[in-house]
């Protein structure tokens, strides 16, 4: 692993992100105010990776690649302002308990909906819903 490494020299530190600018945070270690250090571990900016934007005053931990305080990359944070997967292009994440309170009420609709007129013996029953349960459709490996 060294070898591979070659004479690069990780340094963790810790400090608080000051404020976000796209793709860098500036955040104060030890007093010291150090900008554009990097919210993803690489440069290239494509709309396939994640960005996680730390809260402006949250806790970090940040690591150097150079072991000075250049080449800085954020590496965990305490709380986050928003994440972002795939270049958010499918918008956000449903809130499960208020879709399944909109899709019951809509459900309770249908069920106790009438039509006025004659509804003899011999036509079809009527249909009724369902109540869903968040469980039908919530995909719990992934929570917010």
């Amino acid at each position: 692993m060294r070898n591979a490494a070659g004479k690069a020299q990780l340094t963790l530190m810790q400090g608080i992100v000051r404020k976000v600018s796209g793709l860098t945070c500036e955040v104060e270690i030890g007093g010291i105010a150090v900008p554009d250090v990097r919210l993803r571990a690489s440069e290239a900016a494509t709309d396939t990776q994640m960005l996680i934007t730390p809260k402006a005053g949250t806790a970090v931990i940040v690591g150097s690649l150079s072991g000075d305080l250049t080449q800085l990359v954020v590496l965990a944070i305490d709380h986050a302002e928003s994440i972002t997967i795939n270049g958010g292009k499918l918008g956000g994440l449903v809130n499960v308990e208020q879709l399944t309170q909109k899709i019951n009420e809509l459900v309770q609709a249908f069920n106790s909906h009438t039509h006025q007129g004659f509804h003899g013996p011999t036509g079809p029953p009527l249909k009724t819903a369902q109540q869903l349960k968040r469980g039908d459709y919530e995909d719990t490996t992934i929570k917010h």
